[in-house]
């Protein structure tokens, strides 16, 4: 019985110190994804996309740019400080992705105003 009760100290021993290595605290990991995703849902789902798409049915393609823009921006924050804090390639993947469509949104809000002002044909 001495012996059973002593290889399951051992090896919880063994498992506490494979996480103390790994650096990867589960509280920290909790308060870092609920709080990301609470502040970019009150950010982009319930103010950013209801603009969007009254923006796109009015055919207002300035604001839509904009807020496209702002939306990523916001995605890819998000993202990046998931990736930053908990070291997952999906996370740096989609930071990625969301920063060219960003990007992208930025590029047509220049391209639309320079057309309006007769910058460029």
């Amino acid at each position: 019985m001495s012996d059973l009760t002593e290889s399951n100290i051992l090896r919880k021993e063994d498992i506490l110190a494979k996480s103390r290595q790994s650096n990867n605290d589960e509280g920290i990991e909790y308060a870092v994804t609920q709080g990301a995703k609470k502040g970019n849902y009150y950010a982009t789902e319930i103010i950013g996309l209801p603009m969007l798409m009254f923006s796109i049915v009015a055919g207002q393609w300035l604001a839509v740019y904009a807020l496209a823009a702002v939306i990523f921006a916001s995605e890819f924050g998000d993202f990046l400080t998931k990736y930053r804090i908990l070291r997952q390639k999906r996370y740096f993947i989609a930071a990625i992705c969301f920063g060219l469509l960003g990007m992208s949104a930025i590029i047509l809000f220049v391209r639309y105003i320079g057309t309006i002002q007769g910058w460029w044909g």
